[in-house]
């Protein structure tokens, strides 16, 4: 079901339960005001029936005299029966010409519960009847009169039918306006989405017209626009990526492809052949560690937390760095400084996955002792109750400004790394690790030179 749809069928019946309600509430009470109207009325006239037979002695009672009295009456009711009983249950007058009272069911039960309350009120059929017990110097008497409310009744069921037809009219013209309500308040959002239809992988640069940022539209919009920045920075940085990962793999194949139609030119002697093979194998061995890293880093995303299972030591773990690095390159000087380990040995695990935290710290050691004058990478813990902190701290020419934020971007490399054999994908690769981690990496320009990374790892 569409939204507009949707929203016409619930103002509908929203409506229409209101109106139904009200109508079902007028009425009840306007049934209960003519019943009772009515009830007050059969009282009043049955009690000045009783008056007028009863304040007088019983042997100036004159009937015809009630009955022409009664006729003369301007409060005319439908079908009246009065009765008086007396005190043994005689009748000693009724206006009605069928003494076997076949309009009204009398019995001596009714005259009874008369009599112990006093008065009563009843419905007979289609009659409503009012009884009274009268107490006077001469006579007691039980008054009974009933009669058919054909005139409440007949306006009754007129407004019955008033409030049913409009209720259906007010029900369908409800209706109607509500699908073309629906339609006025949906016509941003048909807007936003035609405009998002319109936005092409070759158009991303489009954004859309935000009328009024206050609104849920305009929220809406700019959400849109943002989300937009976001996938056109990715698809920006994904085409910066399959340029460089097209370049770095281009220098090692031109490399091999160049040195062997050399070797093929003429005949050469073994040792020439020899130093050519053993260059084509550096480079193949270039590229198989450009192709690894590459995986590493295409692995490495914020939504693997299921791969986060170990309860790891960082103090072992960069011990178990310092001897791998050390073992590749015997020229590297790595200190690391654990002067502030705690008495609590808690404080300096974390959960993770010990390969993937391995090559992130082997990654700074690594270009901390490449870029330092003296090879030497300085390592410091900085454990706590909340946090775990880490530094490596070298002493190169350091970082310039405007590249710390473009670092960590994969196959960036600053100006003053030319020299420097890399790729530029460590520290992106370092970043991703740390962020899978619950972390994060802050770059700090030491004085007068060397860079310092800090790396944070929140206890969750």
């Amino acid at each position: 079901m569409q939204i507009r749809t949707r929203l016409t069928v619930q103002f509908s019946l929203l409506v229409s339960g209101i109106l139904l309600v009200t109508f079902l509430a007028v009425y009840f009470f306007t049934y209960y005001n003519v019943t009772e109207d009515f009830y007050d009325r059969l009282r009043s006239k049955a009690k000045s029936q009783a008056e007028l037979l009863l304040k007088v002695q019983v042997p100036l009672i004159n009937a015809e005299v009630l009955k022409a009295l009664d006729e003369t009456n301007r409060d005319l009711i439908y079908d009246e029966n009065i009765f008086i009983f007396d005190e043994k249950n005689r009748l000693i007058y009724s206006n009605s010409t069928t003494p076997q009272f076949k309009a009204l069911h009398v019995s001596n039960y009714w005259l009874d519960e008369i009599r112990k309350a006093g008065q009563i009120r009843y419905d007979d059929g289609d009659y409503k009847v009012v009884g009274l017990y009268y107490k006077y110097p001469f006579n007691r008497a039980v008054v009974m009169l009933g009669a058919k409310d054909l005139y409440g009744q007949a306006n009754l069921s007129n407004l019955k039918t008033l409030l049913t037809v409009l209720y259906l009219i007010v029900t369908f013209v409800v209706a109607i306006v509500g699908w073309i309500f629906s339609k006025r308040a949906l016509r941003p959002i048909s807007k936003v989405m035609n405009a998002v239809e319109g936005i092409l992988p070759q158009k991303l640069d489009t954004r859309l017209n935000v009328p009024n940022q206050k609104d849920e539209i305009g929220r809406l919009t700019v959400t849109f626009n943002k989300l937009l920045d976001r996938i056109e920075t990715a698809f920006q940085m994904q085409k910066i990526f399959v340029a460089n990962v097209s370049h770095e793999l281009k220098n090692p194949l031109t490399k091999i492809k160049s040195q062997l139609e050399v070797s093929m030119l003429k005949e050469r002697n073994p040792y020439e052949y020899q130093m050519t093979i053993r260059s084509v194998l550096e480079d193949i061995q270039e590229l198989g560690q450009l192709s690894n890293t590459l995986l590493e880093l295409a692995k490495v995303s914020e939504d693997q937390r299921d791969l986060l299972t170990e309860v790891i030591r960082v103090d072992d773990l960069l011990l178990d760095c310092r001897m791998t690095l050390a073992q590749a390159n015997p020229v590297y000087n790595i200190q690391l400084n654990f002067d502030e380990l705690p008495e609590d040995d808690t404080w300096l695990e974390i959960t993770g996955n010990s390969t993937l935290l391995k090559t992130a710290f082997l990654n700074l050691m690594d270009n901390a002792c490449k870029f330092s004058d003296d090879n030497a990478v300085s390592v410091c813990l900085h454990p706590s109750r909340a946090q775990l902190g880490l530094s490596f701290s070298d002493h190169g020419k350091g970082i310039p400004e405007k590249d710390k934020s473009l670092v960590f971007q994969p196959f960036y490399r600053s100006d003053n790394t030319a020299n420097i054999k890399g790729y530029g994908i460590g520290l992106s690769l370092v970043e991703r690790i740390v962020k899978l981690h619950n972390g994060s990496v802050n770059i700090q320009s030491n004085v007068p030179k060397g860079t310092t990374f800090r790396l944070n790892f929140l206890r969750l």
